[in-house]
């Protein structure tokens, strides 16, 4: 297993990635606050963690990743001001939050998918984990970071930094925070840095439920620190969230994380640049109009939007443009056509000795803080090298590099082969397929003469177990199944 580094927000450095246990990796994500559909912007950064845990499966390890989905809690400011978003959203659709809820996060994961991100070992629900919250604010409480007020609990912002003030990962003290963004001071706050972890006597908002303190509802942040400790455990390898976490969300967390447990609450923080515009503005719900996933041009597929964020290094901000999606789409193209050129006895052959250049490059570039730009030249540069050569062993590796790309060329690959012979002619490969799984082989002889008399279509059954399909007219494999 080679070495694998990763910037590390804590250190302001790259690191070697020293995992707890290399077997199980444990990831945590930030996910969306489920209020309005979630924009390309959102999806880069989820995209950058997708192929974070890829490219760590591919080069070895084992990986437990969990996500949030908020749905409760995250007011309209950053902070314990204004409104609960969701809240928000159901007055003026006048639905319930749960609704709300609901359906925004179906359209999230409709979208997820779409782009083929993996899906987390867990993806858990702010509002199913009150429990876990509440136990963690009473340990908050006990270790003395803590404090109960008429309008709810906080958490002691500047008894947590000491003298310093400064943050570990924003690396800026509070002064500086306050000359960034306008505080709301509560009257009953100790500082107006403090913040809320459980909030109380609000009788207009409408998600509430019972605690020691009196009724109420969860601050945004302590939601985060629950359910990764749930998940996860008290210290886990790698937390993750976009750039615009570092100053206030993740700050947060570490302060109340580690004060209950006196652990450390992440060994690693990631962080994602933002998607931006020709101008240079970070796209985003608060800017207004914001691109989604169901308006890419015409023309361009979602797995596109995938291959442009591989494109660019996770750390560096990306323009979104119709042009950088076109190129995307091109290459997307490409890589499919060549899919679809190899032939069927090509698949499971070895790999021509000049392709191991190819799959150090790959993974290299991979160990190297992620740079999926050198990895994505590499896997252009495998295919027009086996055009050249005439080589069509290079699909196996470029099958292998695709389990980090995402790009589902061999169901492409399959699809297309399938579409080449009639319905009526798939129909009795499948056939054929099922009888020599049962091994009736019989059945499948004759499925194999129907399939040759009816359709010109000649089986041909491969010592690995496989069968491929050649039209006969063109001497051609055209598809294969097995």
């Amino acid at each position: 297993m080679k070495p694998f580094h990763i910037y590390n927000t804590l250190a302001r450095s790259v690191e070697e990635f020293r995992p707890q246990d290399p077997s199980a990796v444990t990831i945590y994500s930030c996910g969306p606050t489920v209020y309005l559909p979630q924009h390309l912007g959102n999806f880069r950064t989820f995209l950058s963690w997708d192929f974070l845990r890829r490219a760590l499966e591919f080069t070895g390890y084992g990986v437990r990743h969990v996500m949030n989905i908020t749905d409760v809690g995250h007011m309209t400011s950053e902070g314990d001001v204004g409104e609960d978003k969701i809240e928000k959203t159901a007055r003026a659709e006048h639905k319930s939050p749960l609704e709300v809820a609901n359906f925004y996060t179906d359209l999230f994961l409709r979208d997820w998918d779409l782009l083929h991100l993996k899906r987390p070992v867990v993806i858990c629900r702010a509002t199913e984990h009150i429990p876990e919250m509440l136990a963690l604010i009473e340990r908050i409480i006990a270790a003395g970071y803590a404090y109960v007020t008429p309008s709810g609990v906080y958490f002691d912002v500047e008894k947590w930094r000491g003298p310093s003030r400064i943050g570990r990962l924003s690396r800026q003290s509070l002064d500086e925070q306050d000359s960034a963004q306008r505080l709301e001071h509560s009257p009953d706050k100790k500082s107006p840095h403090d913040f809320a972890l459980w909030f109380l006597n609000k009788p207009s908002h409408i998600l509430q439920w019972e605690g020691p303190w009196g009724r109420g509802y969860p601050g945004w942040h302590i939601e985060c620190s629950a359910m990764a400790m749930k998940y996860l455990g008290e210290t886990i390898d790698i937390h993750t969230g976009g750039m615009d976490h570092i100053p206030i969300h993740h700050e947060n967390e570490i302060g109340q994380s580690e004060s209950a447990t006196g652990k450390p609450f992440a060994r690693y923080f990631m962080h994602s640049a933002f998607l931006v515009n020709k101008e240079g503005v970070k796209i985003s719900k608060s800017a207004g109009k914001f691109p989604l996933l169901s308006e890419l041009p015409r023309g361009v597929e979602p797995l596109a939007f995938r291959m442009l964020c591989f494109g660019a290094k996770y750390r560096s901000e990306l323009v979104y443009s119709d042009e950088g999606l076109r190129a995307a789409q091109s290459n997307l193209e490409y890589l499919r056509e060549f899919a679809r050129n190899v032939p069927r006895d090509a698949e499971g052959a070895r790999a021509g000795e000049w392709t191991g250049e190819f799959g150090e490059s790959f993974e290299d570039a991979l160990c190297d803080d992620l740079n999926t730009p050198r990895a994505l030249a590499a896997t252009l540069e495998l295919v027009a090298q086996a055009y050249r050569r005439q080589d069509w062993s290079a699909w196996n590796l470029l099958g292998r590099f695709d389990q980090v790309l995402g790009l589902k060329l061999a169901e492409h690959r399959e699809a297309s082969l399938a579409a080449a012979f009639p319905a009526e002619a798939n129909a009795l490969i499948a056939r054929r397929e099922k009888a020599r799984k049962e091994r009736d082989f019989a059945l499948a002889d004759r499925l194999r003469k129907e399939l040759l008399d009816s359709f010109q279509i000649v089986a041909k059954d491969l010592p690995d177990g496989k069968s491929a399909y050649y039209g006969k007219m063109t001497g051609r494999d055209e598809t294969g199944k097995g």
